[in-house]
């Protein structure tokens, strides 16, 4: 229930913080649920699985203790119904070669050896421990095995673009009822967040007053609410203008706003803070870019970028944003050259020294034409090379493409283990 990555997400990160240091985790599975005959419809929902492992030094009753606090804390409720819908479950699989059997507690799990997902994952991470130790050998129907499968890291931002002119896919999600299933459709991809842009910042493009922006960003934001309210989506807009951003904060439970320009004034930037979202700030000359207002040549454009967070950082700080709730952006193709832009990625870690996150914009960017003649709607591919070299420096991929992002991205999970 919910948003599942998100609480997925949680739940790793709470488990390595108290219990598991060297917490190491499989891909995600989604499967079919597993009901009761007399269960109602409504619990016919696909579940999320996957396995965590590491060395612990709690004992097999501490470490049950502590994956209820861990559900608790996440939001599952204390009292609740079994087989139902739920928000999160953790359970303890295996311990070494420990056989526990108690009225709360059976090691290995008893129904493990009828979960072969489970089984799956865990002898995708080391088949020698799960077969030699434990069930002797696991062969499960793999075509009946799961639905699709996703991996939590790294964190894809999903693009939608309501606009009839963006770069790439200018008019696709014009309309508004497009605009809500791209968004939908992305986040059943496995994006993390959902961005909506109704103002195109290509260069040459036409800037839309903030009326027209938000009539716009309006329906959609409607049609997505049902979903916000209720936690099951996370949205960002990318907005400059403070009228749409303070009229949106005022109706939607929105998680983020992306501004590209760099100039809200205080109040705004207040407004933002006090809300609980998170800004997103991008290094920018001019909005819509020009290629003659770039980053003067013989200077280093991560010196120019480094100084314009400095500064930016410290003066959200002071307006009432934590370093947890700032994320930054290079700007990609926004006041540089292509050199620079290719400059900038190789040494985008320069910009984890500030303690906040990153994020970058490179998708389908014209830095590529630098290295491929593909036209611009049939660059994913080198898409997905870059966001392979720049995932481990990075907080955050913003992308067009989450679905074979995540196929590349598992794929690769896979491999590592």
């Amino acid at each position: 229930m919910g948003n599942r990555f998100s609480h997925l997400q949680k739940a790793a990160q709470l488990l390595k913080e108290r219990y598991f240091k060297n917490l190491k985790s499989s891909i995600v599975l989604e499967t079919k649920a597993i009901l009761p005959n007399d269960a109602p419809p409504e619990w016919d929902k696909p579940f999320l699985n996957m396995v965590v492992y590491g060395s612990c030094s709690s004992s097999p009753e501490e470490l049950l203790k502590g994956l209820k606090q861990i559900e608790c804390d996440i939001g599952r409720p204390q009292v609740y119904e079994k087989w139902a819908p739920r928000i999160i479950d953790l359970d303890i699989l295996l311990w070494d070669n420990l056989t526990l059997d108690t009225s709360y507690l059976k090691i290995p799990h008893p129904e493990l050896i009828n979960r072969p997902f489970l089984l799956h994952l865990m002898t995708m991470l080391n088949p020698m421990a799960v077969v030699n130790k434990t069930f002797g050998t696991v062969n499960p129907n793999i075509k009946d095995c799961f639905l699709r499968s996703f991996t939590l890291s790294p964190e894809l931002v999903g693009i939608v673009n309501i606009t009839p002119d963006s770069f790439s896919d200018g008019g696709l999600y014009y309309d508004a009822d497009q605009a809500t299933k791209q968004a939908l459709q992305l986040l059943s991809d496995g994006a993390s967040i959902v961005e909506l842009g109704a103002q195109s910042t290509r260069p040459g493009s036409s800037i839309q007053t903030p009326k027209a922006e938000y009539a716009r960003l309006k329906p959609v934001l409607d049609d997505l609410n049902q979903y916000m309210k209720v936690g099951d989506i996370k949205v960002s807009i990318d907005s400059f203008w403070p009228d749409v951003i303070l009229n949106v904060l005022e109706h939607y439970n929105i998680a983020w706003v992306n501004d590209q320009k760099g100039d809200l004034d205080d109040n705004t930037l207040k407004a933002i803070a006090s809300s609980g979202c998170s800004i997103v700030i991008m290094h920018s000359l001019s909005i819509p870019p020009y290629s003659d207002n770039i980053i003067p040549s013989d200077i280093d454009p991560i010196d120019t970028i480094n100084n314009w967070a400095e500064r930016n950082i410290n003066r959200l700080l002071a307006l009432g944003f934590d370093q947890s709730s700032i994320i930054i952006d290079p700007g990609i193709g926004f006041g540089k050259s292509l050199y620079q832009n290719i400059w900038i990625l190789r040494n985008i870690e320069a910009l984890q020294s500030f303690g906040c996150k990153v994020l970058v914009g490179h998708s389908r960017k014209s830095f590529i034409s630098s290295f491929s003649t593909e036209p611009v709607f049939n660059r994913d591919l080198e898409t997905i090379a870059l966001s392979s070299a720049l995932h481990n420096k990075v907080d955050f991929l913003r992308v067009h493409n989450v679905r074979d992002h995540m196929r590349f991205f598992v794929a690769q999970a896979a491999l590592q283990g």
